[in-house]
């Protein structure tokens, strides 16, 4: 039998990741570019925006287009997986605003 948290875990490891939800926070608007995202998403350097972008792609909850130029164009797109987060996102910030003094811990 399969462990009943398994979904669960595997869930908040990706999205666990620092900046992972900050990044699709940014998508639920639509596509962006990575400048875009970038200014989104305050204090994401480059390098770790290219991590998260990859990881979010490979995990099918992003979709990266690239269109012919010139310039060549790339935008980032939500897959419906990762609009399907939504409701997830907007609780946890919910939350977030609730009980922002036991999140001050966690340096938040």
């Amino acid at each position: 039998m399969t462990d009943p948290c398994q979904p669960f875990e595997a869930a908040m490891r990706l999205l666990g990741r620092r900046w992972a939800g900050g990044v699709v926070r940014a998508l639920l608007g639509g596509a962006r570019r990575f400048g875009e995202i970038r200014d989104a998403v305050p204090g994401i350097t480059d390098p770790v925006l290219t991590t998260r972008l990859r990881e979010l792609c490979a995990a099918g909850l992003v979709t990266r287009e690239v269109s012919e130029g010139p310039p060549v164009r790339v935008e980032y797109t939500l897959t419906r997986a990762g609009r399907d987060l939504r409701p997830v996102l907007d609780a946890v910030e919910r939350y977030g605003a609730k009980h922002h003094e036991l999140l001050e811990y966690f340096g938040g």
